[in-house]
């Protein structure tokens, strides 16, 4: 009998985040046990027994522990994991970068979306977390699996070898019909109010374009979950007098935020760092035009699909980038098309083929 995975979500809780989005998107197209706090949304496991979920007893203790990234420790998962049932593991998946301490003796793939918080933290504890524990369970993983090579690069950088790494790029499901024209003049942008995604350019930005197309009918919908920037960035909207066109969306369920996407002239993310950038994806699945800073993960995926402009805080560039593509309607739609044809390479299936390649591998090894 095959050897069955064990998949240890236990850091997984829906939510508006790329993280969340993963997971969900994943999950349920992977064979194998599922270690959970909570169901997965799109997972359901009913009738597929080899796919039962492990149960685990959520707990307000248990969440407070899954938000410090410590969701394993309150668990007694070397008892559970010696029973009969699990008899037949052979390795551990995990979308998160999460090393199961108490799965020791069987091989393990983790997943390394980015490390921001090294860089640009949200808080002391991400950063502390980021520098001290986040290496322990990089270095204990078998493999290690980067979202892009620029998060290989880092990785490499943190001191993991190169063979220990490959690069699975994020996928998408590509809508069978994409928009063919502009819908609105709404400009979207999809972030949370963090430092990196660097919001205060795209507001600046915004305001010189409107000086420059004074009759310009769209607004700029920023959606994202407020953070420490939420003040910055609202302070700033008033100093611009720009409170009639800028709208602050903090959530959209899934048709919500399509929607969104489909009427959309264009989205936009000025990012400082990212490990992937899913709502370039998720615009290009949607054929709307994208323009993004010149950041080297959006370099190394979207160099002829998107509008590249200067990473940083000078707002000229991006506000140049916004008039080029209203001026160009031509542009519009190429950039619409090259896409479009981009997610279909990216596609999900192939993003789960590689993971699944990767640990038919590791399974043979560890044979």
């Amino acid at each position: 009998m095959a050897a069955a995975w064990l998949l240890n979500l236990l850091l997984y809780r829906p939510g508006p985040n790329g993280f969340s989005r993963y997971v969900e998107r994943v999950v349920p197209r992977l064979q194998g046990r599922r270690l959970s706090l909570v169901p997965v949304l799109g997972d359901n496991t009913s009738g597929r027994s080899q796919d039962a979920l492990l149960a685990v007893r959520d707990s307000p203790r248990q969440r407070l522990l899954q938000q410090l990234s410590l969701a394993q420790h309150g668990l007694r998962l070397k008892t559970r994991l010696s029973q009969p049932d699990c008899s037949d593991l052979g390795a551990v998946y995990s979308p998160y970068c999460d090393y199961l301490f108490a799965a020791s003796n069987l091989p393990q793939v983790i997943t390394c979306h980015d490390l921001i918080p090294l860089f640009y933290p949200g808080s002391r504890r991400a950063y502390w977390r980021y520098r001290l524990w986040t290496p322990v369970h990089l270095h204990r993983a078998d493999h290690v699996i980067a979202i892009s090579r620029f998060v290989a690069d880092q990785l490499v950088n943190f001191g993991l070898s190169h063979q220990r790494i490959t690069v699975v790029p994020n996928g998408i499901e590509v809508e069978p019909q994409r928009v063919a024209a502009p819908q609105s003049q709404d400009w979207l942008v999809l972030a949370r109010h963090d430092r990196n995604k660097n919001l205060g350019q795209v507001i600046q930005a915004y305001g010189l374009f409107l000086k420059q197309h004074p009759h310009w009918g769209g607004s700029l919908v920023v959606v994202g979950q407020r953070g420490r920037e939420t003040a910055t960035l609202n302070r700033l909207v008033r100093e611009l007098s720009l409170q009639a066109r800028v709208e602050f969306v903090f959530g959209l369920d899934p048709e919500g935020l399509k929607l969104r996407l489909r009427s959309a002239y264009a989205l936009i993310s000025s990012s400082l760092m990212e490990g992937f950038d899913y709502p370039v994806l998720e615009a290009k699945a949607e054929g709307i035009p994208t323009l993004i800073s010149d950041i080297p993960v959006h370099c190394e995926w979207h160099h002829d699909s998107s509008l590249l402009f200067p990473c940083g805080y000078d707002p000229t560039g991006l506000s140049q980038a916004m008039g080029d593509l209203v001026a160009d309607q031509s542009l519009w739609r190429q950039l619409s098309q090259s896409g479009y044809s981009l997610v279909k390479q990216l596609s999900l299936r192939h993003q789960i083929s590689l993971i699944q390649q990767v640990m038919a591998q590791l399974v043979v090894q560890a044979s």
